[in-house]
């Protein structure tokens, strides 16, 4: 049976992990309260979730289950707080945006266990969509309130 690689805890919500092909991942989490600003009871306890290749070549990578059960032992720390959020965007800098979905996506319905609730969005902002993903605690209090912030800023984003 398969485990999650061994994390080194940087600080506070933010990890590395390196994977059997030799690449280190820094994983972490970052205060995104000021997204939710419009929504200041709701925005305290909203983070972005972040994956970055530290060291190595990701295209040596491959299919490495791992990689995603070590993603969802993160997830499972991050939501022992039932009160925390966060949001993935993929990032479309290099236009790998779709692939980073796929991969999310994957991960997520592979092993959820029912307990976190995943919203997808796109934000179009001066032309260019933003593809972008919210997750909660089923037992958030504020479930249904940030749901409805998540969409509502997604609709809204060019707007601004």
């Amino acid at each position: 049976m398969l485990s999650p690689y061994p994390l080194r805890e940087v600080d506070n919500f933010s990890y590395h992990f390196i994977s059997d092909t030799g690449i280190t991942y820094h994983v972490y989490f970052l205060d995104y309260s000021y997204m939710f600003s419009e929504y200041p009871d709701l925005a305290d306890n909203v983070y972005s979730f972040n994956i970055d290749v530290v060291e190595g070549d990701y295209a040596l990578s491959g299919e490495d289950d791992r990689i995603g059960l070590t993603i969802v032992e993160v997830f499972r720390n991050f939501f022992k707080q039932y009160r925390n959020v966060a949001v993935y965007v993929c990032d479309n800098a290099d236009e790998r945006h779709l692939a980073r979905k796929r991969k999310f996506d994957l991960w997520f319905w592979k092993y959820n266990d029912g307990s976190i609730i995943k919203e997808d969005g796109v934000a179009v902002v001066e032309g260019m969509e933003i593809l972008n993903s919210f997750l909660v605690h089923r037992n958030n209090p504020h479930c249904t309130e940030l749901i409805f912030a998540f969409k509502d800023l997604n609709a809204r984003a060019g707007d601004k």
